[in-house]
């Protein structure tokens, strides 16, 4: 019989992506959450109430991406995209 030697198993990064909709952003990290923002443009930790406050769709998809490449950057992860989610299209509907 011959003997198997042991072989280090290298362990695939893990998935970083990004989900963002009117209503703000959230990046995960596999199935795990791991940072989350509002749409308030000098708050990102809140939620807007007026449309004045309201960042634009365009700029949250942004944040998103840019958050996401960070994380996945700071893990070890590989980033792999951003999802539009259709549930809140516009801030304040």
């Amino acid at each position: 019989m011959r003997k198997i030697k042991n072989r280090a198993v290298a362990k695939k990064p893990p998935l970083v992506h990004g989900e963002y909709s009117g209503n703000g952003y959230a990046v995960w990290i596999g199935r795990r959450m791991v940072y989350a923002a509002g749409n308030h443009v000098l708050d990102s930790t809140q939620p807007a109430t007026s449309k004045k406050d309201c960042l634009q769709l365009k700029t949250i998809r942004q944040f998103c991406q840019r958050t996401a490449k960070e994380i996945a950057a700071e893990n070890g992860g590989r980033f792999v995209g951003v999802e539009r989610m259709t549930e809140a299209e516009n801030c304040l509907e």
